[in-house]
């Protein structure tokens, strides 16, 4: 008699932060892989975020899985067993690690890295044969596009919490102690004059902005920053 299989005990997502719709005038989501055991709260996430607006860094860390209140929902991938958990992080780390595989600031963004850093798991036979392919098509989609693609395709779709609209935007996921306002945006005034500054806009021009203003902003580099991701990851 065969020994019974195991249950899987840990699982990787895609985690996507802000709404992320361009027909709103918002900035693309922001996309990180997270490795987490299943049940646990916190998650080994892997991303790329910009320190400055001229580059992109890897930088790996422990985050809420789930309880981040702008975390507009994660696609669940594939579920395994926890011997091989380490190997996943290590194949993540190793591709982080490598500078060759960061966008250039400005031409992409960390959703172009996580498509990447799929297809890597795709090419280690970690994930299944598609699975790079379908998450460079959701590059630029807003979080409800990629929501129905998961569903539509079979994929597990867990929603974020419901509590919140969205964040700040903040190009640089700066290392800021504090957290930011959440709200809704039309009642965030923190939110509407950071979108300004962040689009080259002047404040005089009021929340539109105008469409001189509208045609100088560039089209990727920023998206919907979680407050957790402005807090380094002090651990190890």
């Amino acid at each position: 008699m065969d020994p019974p299989t195991q249950p899987p005990t840990h699982a990787i997502s895609i985690n996507i932060y802000g709404r992320g719709d361009a027909t709103l005038g918002d900035g693309p989501s922001h996309m990180g892989i997270a490795v987490y055991e299943i049940g646990a709260s916190t998650c080994q996430m892997h991303h790329i975020r910009n320190p400055t607006d001229e580059y992109f860094i890897y930088d790996p860390r422990v985050q809420p899985l789930q309880d981040d209140p702008v975390l507009r929902g994660r696609c669940e991938l594939i579920t395994f067993r926890q011997e091989e958990c380490q190997h996943v992080n290590s194949l993540l780390s190793a591709f982080g690690n490598d500078a060759s595989n960061i966008p250039e600031f400005g031409v992409g963004n960390c959703q172009d890295w996580v498509a990447g850093a799929v297809a890597m798991l795709e090419d280690a036979g970690v994930l299944a044969s598609g699975e790079g392919a379908f998450w460079k098509s959701m590059i630029n989609e807003g979080a409800e596009s990629m929501k129905r693609a998961c569903g539509d395709s079979g994929r597990k779709w867990i929603d974020g919490p419901e509590v919140v609209f969205e964040g700040e935007p903040d190009a640089r996921f700066k290392d800021e102690g504090a957290k930011k306002k959440i709200g809704k945006l039309k009642d965030n005034e923190a939110f509407r004059e950071r979108m300004q500054t962040l689009m080259g806009k002047k404040s005089s021009g009021g929340v539109g902005g105008g469409e001189a203003g509208e045609r100088n902003v560039p089209e990727r580099p920023f998206y919907v920053s979680s407050p957790f991701f402005s807090q380094t990851n002090r651990r190890g």
